[in-house]
């Protein structure tokens, strides 16, 4: 059976929250739903991969919803945003903050309905790979991990939301054939790092969370043309 979605709706309107719970259950589509009536509240609970998809009301009190969901996108890139608002004024801050929906409010069942199958189509979509973790078959979405560290013979997956350490029987290689390349390259015998979160290269490559990658001394040179080039590829998909 699929897993439900998890959704936060932050709405300040009591009214206007009742509405979405009733077009999500409306919907049919299983979903576990979080509320939050301010900004704040939401970003102090935050955390990257927490949610599939986040309602937000564009008019919040206290800090707007374009501003949380600002906040928001500099730690998830993933998340399904959708505005709620009375008002078509941010329809640009929507498109600039990769919102997948406007909805005006009073919001409409079908289109609720509809965010709601994207989403999960999108989360159907993404690329992951499935490990042992705790004993269980763990399926990690690949756009979520900066690197692969082998460390007392485990394998620890740094990931955006935290370090998950796979069983003993898995070993490095093995998952770094089930992976691309790029965005995935193999630096170091207990190294494998996702080019994405990369940073910069100082000796080893540095990632954007601060951790340390190490390279093979003799593999600076190579991994150091993989990472310009991935740079390159990047800027070319972006035009």
């Amino acid at each position: 059976m699929e897993d439900a979605l998890r959704i936060g709706i932050c709405e300040d309107s009591a009214e206007d929250a009742r509405a979405l719970l009733q077009c999500i259950a409306d919907s049919g589509i299983p979903a576990q739903t979080a509320l939050f009536d301010s900004g704040e509240d939401l970003l102090s609970s935050f955390s990257a991969e927490k949610y599939d998809l986040i309602f937000l009301d564009i008019y919040l009190k206290g800090i707007r919803g374009v501003d949380a969901a600002g906040i928001i996108r500099r730690s998830d890139e993933t998340v399904v945003l959708a505005f709620t608002t009375t008002s078509l004024e941010h329809t640009l801050d929507s498109y600039r903050l990769g919102a997948l929906k406007y909805l005006e409010k009073p919001v409409k069942a079908g289109d609720v309905a509809e965010l709601l199958q994207l989403t999960r189509l999108k989360r159907q979509a993404r690329p992951g790979i499935s490990l042992l973790i705790g004993g269980s078959l763990t399926r990690i979405f690949l756009d979520s991990i900066l690197y692969f560290e082998v460390h007392n013979h485990a394998v620890f997956v740094h990931t955006v939301s935290g370090v998950l350490q796979t069983s003993q029987t898995v070993r490095l290689d093995e998952i770094e054939s089930l992976l691309p390349c790029p965005p995935f390259l193999r630096c170091h015998h207990s190294y494998l790092v996702n080019l994405r979160y990369v940073q910069n290269v100082e000796r080893d490559f540095i990632m954007k969370n601060g951790d340390r990658a190490y390279i093979r001394r003799g593999d600076v040179k190579k991994c150091t043309d993989a990472f310009k080039n991935y740079l390159l590829d990047a800027v070319g998909r972006d035009d």
